[in-house]
């Protein structure tokens, strides 16, 4: 069973975020299996590695299409990218240091918090670009 089964409504819009959303959640749900069978930490340490890898390559890429289309809330929406990629650094270098481990409190933070971006900050950025006649962004950067 998945932590996140993907459903229609986290689409934004725009086939290469979707792919790139969908590949974060595909990450994430790999580590709720990880801890459900309780793998060790090598197994979750290289899963967290993924996870941070994909998570700043997707924010690049929708950071750079916020600049090259002068997207108006790019601050706040740059905000958020930053907050989520320093946790998920900071819980991939306290499992890294064996000061924890992967923990059900840190599988429903990332479901929660990417869902919740996904569906409330994504969402509005996608109708932006769209609302601009933009519908393809290139090929998926993770």
């Amino acid at each position: 069973m998945a932590v996140i089964e993907w459903k229609k409504c986290y689409e934004v819009g725009i086939a290469t975020f979707d792919d790139e959303h969908h590949a974060l959640v595909g990450v994430i749900n790999d580590l709720y299996t990880a801890l459900r069978e309780k793998r060790g930490d090598d197994a979750l340490n290289e899963l967290l590695a993924v996870l941070v890898e994909y998570t700043k390559k997707h924010f690049e890429h929708e950071e750079h299409h916020m600049d090259k289309y002068k997207y108006p809330e790019i601050v706040e929406h740059k905000q958020a990218h930053i907050l989520l990629k320093n946790r998920i650094i900071d819980f991939q270098q306290q499992v890294s240091s064996g000061k924890t481990g992967l923990s059900p409190e840190l599988m429903s933070f990332l479901r929660e918090w990417l869902l919740e971006h996904i569906v409330e900050t994504d969402k509005k950025f996608g109708a932006f670009l769209l609302q601009h006649s933009v519908y393809d962004c290139g090929p998926p950067a993770i």
